[in-house]
């Protein structure tokens, strides 16, 4: 069973492209979209376990530069429309 997350990210001012293309570099990012509102720019991960979710979160996605704050929401359940 895999496990899939939301994470949410403020950007530095201008720096939005630059990272958009660090989050293309991790291969466990599914889908990465560029939002208005709070967050700049949300990514869809999938890891094998909530051990994987810490790594790609903490060891790679929070070192890239211009990223200013982050929010991960694990998803519960998925539902097809």
């Amino acid at each position: 069973m895999t496990v899939m997350a939301y994470i949410l990210m403020v950007t530095e001012i201008g720096r939005t492209d630059e990272v958009i293309e660090q989050l293309r570099l991790v291969n466990e990012a599914v889908r990465v979209a560029v939002t208005t509102g709070e967050y700049d720019v949300v990514v869809l991960v999938e890891v094998d376990d909530l051990a994987a979710l810490y790594d790609v979160t903490v060891q790679r996605i929070h070192k890239i530069p211009g990223i200013v704050a982050t929010t991960t929401a694990v998803v519960e359940k998925m539902i097809s429309v």
